[in-house]
């Protein structure tokens, strides 16, 4: 039959397909960014899967440990089938097919508070051993005072030793070295924005994509998320939802918020280097990006809400 491929397992949770598995490969499409392949197919037996192919394969070993990890927590994420050879050179992970669409299109506030919900049970469960949250130095802070120096002394006017954005991070760095010292690190998705996550025919949303989970405070994937809807300009209150699921109602401390506030103008203005470094056609985005994560701060959203 035209199209089937059989591609040997290097692990597989499933014991149907231990040793090698067969696909009909059907469509495949670029993925921005990172210029991985996601390649949809069927299973001999007719299963619809997606075949995510990264450029390295380090990266498709790390993304097929971060899928497992989220998935023995028992929350909704597409369920891992195998981690196979690709090619000499590649692996790839394969997971069943979501059927439905991504979160931008339904703004129903209870699908928020649900997603809220599952990313907490995440943090909760997934187990992580410390290891590369103390080698990175962000137990320490190290890891964000470095980015810090280097950003004040570069070339973007954003970023700049007297910029807003440097004075701002100089401020809330107090209170969040010492979250740092005193937390423990938690799994994170460390990209989760309403395009990770899949509406199914059920109106069930489960979370895609963990190619960047990382070990991080709990405060990073609440910090992406909300970077991320003010990214896309959604109401306020998609985020409110959202926390009121994570935290079942409970209100941030003070000290919460701020270390909060970090995390967000962090992740911004290392998403303005990046793309500055790269000289990327999304840098004027980028820059728009951070105009109003510091018009957020400014108007004080954040305290009055939570």
């Amino acid at each position: 039959m035209p199209g089937i491929e059989h591609f040997s397992t290097v692990n597989t949770p499933l014991d149907q397909y231990r040793e090698s598995i067969e696909l009909e490969l059907v469509k495949r499409v670029e993925v921005p960014f990172t210029k991985g392949e996601i390649i949809y197919a069927q299973t001999e037996s007719g299963v619809s899967v997606v075949v995510k192919k990264p450029l390295r394969k380090e990266q498709a070993e790390h993304e097929w440990v971060g899928l497992n990890k989220a998935h023995s927590t028992g929350i909704l994420v597409p369920l891992p089938i195998a981690l196979i050879n690709y090619s000499q050179e590649q692996l790839a992970i394969v997971s069943a097919l979501v059927d439905g669409n991504n979160l931008y299109y339904f703004p129903n506030p209870k699908i928020k508070s649900e997603i809220g919900r599952q990313v907490r049970i995440m943090h909760d469960l997934a187990e992580v051993d410390g290891r590369t949250w103390e080698s990175s130095g962000r137990k320490t802070f190290e890891y964000y005072d470095k980015y810090k120096f280097n950003w004040s002394r570069g070339k973007i006017e954003e970023l700049s030793i007297d910029s807003e954005t440097s004075l701002l991070l100089t401020s809330l760095a107090i209170n969040m070295e010492v979250f740092c010292r005193e937390s423990q690190p938690t799994f994170n998705h460390n990209d989760l924005h309403d395009g990770q996550i899949i509406v199914d025919k059920n109106n069930t949303p489960v979370i895609i994509d963990f190619g960047n989970w990382n070990e991080e405070t709990w405060l990073n994937d609440l910090g992406y998320y909300l970077f991320h809807l003010i990214r896309t300009d959604r109401n306020n209150d998609d985020f409110g939802n959202f926390l009121d699921g994570y935290t079942g109602g409970k209100k941030f401390s003070d000290v919460e918020k701020s270390n909060l506030a970090f995390y967000l103008l962090f992740i911004s203005s290392r998403a303005l280097a990046y793309f500055y470094r790269n000289n990327s056609p999304y840098l004027a985005i980028a820059k728009d990006t951070h105009t109003k994560v510091l018009a957020y701060l400014a108007d004080e959203v954040l305290w009055k809400s939570y």
